[in-house]
């Protein structure tokens, strides 16, 4: 059994949409770049399991936030919030008291999604454009 009670806190601190984005439109109706959408999908399918946290030597959440960050960063319905979503789910992450990342992979390796640390690259990316932009989008 594993507690998501601190997954949950993470995502509720930006792991998600809050502004109104309209009705479902038409699939084709939003131009999204292929190769956005696929890395966009495959950082959804994360299914907040915490073996990626319990491999990690470090206890590292990285691979889990990177996720949903990259999940909402790569795709227009997300940029709005980009900025604040990154600062917050990062300064949260911190917060609760969940170690840095030190680059071993051995939470990619463990994953049953198979998420990329490519999506902490890209995590560690969206925090230094939101620190260097503001609280602009």
């Amino acid at each position: 059994m594993v507690d998501r009670g601190a997954f949950d806190r993470l995502i509720a601190a930006g792991g998600y949409v809050s502004v109104s984005t309209g009705g479902a439109a038409e699939a084709s109706a939003i131009a999204v770049q292929r190769d956005h959408a696929e890395t966009s999908m495959d950082a959804a399918s994360c299914i907040g399991c915490g073996a990626c946290v319990a491999a990690c030597k470090n206890a590292s959440a990285a691979l889990f936030v990177s996720a949903k960050i990259s999940q909402l960063a790569l795709l227009p319905q997300g940029h709005p919030e980009r900025a604040s979503r990154v600062r917050s789910m990062v300064t949260l992450m911190d917060e609760i008291g969940f170690g840095n990342c030190s680059n071993e992979a051995e939470c990619e390796a463990v994953c049953p999604k198979d998420i990329s640390i490519s999506n902490i690259a890209r995590m560690r990316r969206e925090y230094m454009r939101a620190l260097l932009v503001g609280s602009g989008g």
